[in-house]
């Protein structure tokens, strides 16, 4: 069974290029102990989550669709992680963080649908 999908058709895509953007901004501003590594790896965790969804939708197959995925989950799991340690050792940003920690949790949540109900094969 063939997989067409592209992630520029996904919404949920589109949301999670708009977290990466978001999250590389409020990067820059982190302060705090360890504030470098921790923007940095907030960072990579936000860019994975788009950058999983892109390569699921280049995947040949629903079950490695529904793989990367699985993959994408996991670093949207991560950012809320890194979100959370970031607005308790910097809360000056703790409101610009809990929006983005929604729209984190609003990707999880479509995720799992996705991978219940992949795109039809064209």
């Amino acid at each position: 069974m063939t997989l067409r999908a592209y992630a520029r058709r996904l919404w949920v895509h589109e949301v999670a290029v708009e977290v990466s953007v978001r999250v590389a901004r409020l990067s820059r501003q982190l302060s705090g102990p360890g504030a470098a590594p921790r923007a940095d790896q907030l960072v990579r965790a936000a860019l994975s989550v788009s950058s999983n969804i892109a390569e699921a939708c280049g995947r040949g197959t629903i079950p490695e669709f529904r793989q990367f995925l699985q993959y994408a989950r996991g670093a949207a799991q991560e950012t809320l992680t890194q979100l959370r340690v970031a607005a308790a050792l910097d809360p000056v940003h703790a409101r610009a963080i809990h929006e983005i920690e929604g729209r984190v949790a609003l990707i999880i949540k479509t995720l799992g649908r996705l991978m219940a109900h992949p795109p039809p094969d064209r």
